[in-house]
């Protein structure tokens, strides 16, 4: 029987995070799918939700915040686990990403090990 593994999309304005986000997603295990713009990821997710979303707070256009607010109110979506990958630092951010739904924060410069090890957290799968 074949297992199909966890599907996670990424959301970062710069080729050179989703490159290596996806590196070590597939590394961990993991199935990826980059996104440029928060406009493509929420098209994405409403024809094939995912496992999991690595969201970025400093997007163009529609930021990672209005994304994470868009996300928790559609229908079929609402319940994805959304964590914030960003070099944003700002408390009030990081308080407003939470209230908003976000399950958590990986903050930019982040090494592969600390993002699966906090992915399969957030999926229940451990490391």
């Amino acid at each position: 029987m074949l297992v199909t593994p966890p599907q996670i999309y990424v959301a970062d304005d710069d080729a050179l995070t989703r490159e290596l986000v996806e590196i070590q997603l597939g590394r961990g295990g993991y199935g990826a799918r980059t996104f440029e713009t928060v406009e493509e990821l929420l098209s994405a997710v409403a024809s094939a939700p995912p496992s999991l979303i690595l969201l970025d707070v400093r997007m163009p256009g529609l930021s990672g915040l209005d994304a994470l607010r868009s996300l928790k109110s559609a229908q079929g979506a609402e319940d994805i686990p959304v964590l914030m990958l960003t070099g944003e630092g700002r408390l009030d951010r990081i308080v407003q990403a939470l209230q908003l739904g976000a399950v958590g924060y990986v903050m930019k410069p982040f090494t592969g090990k600390a993002l699966v090890d906090k992915i399969g957290e957030v999926l229940g799968a451990g490391t």
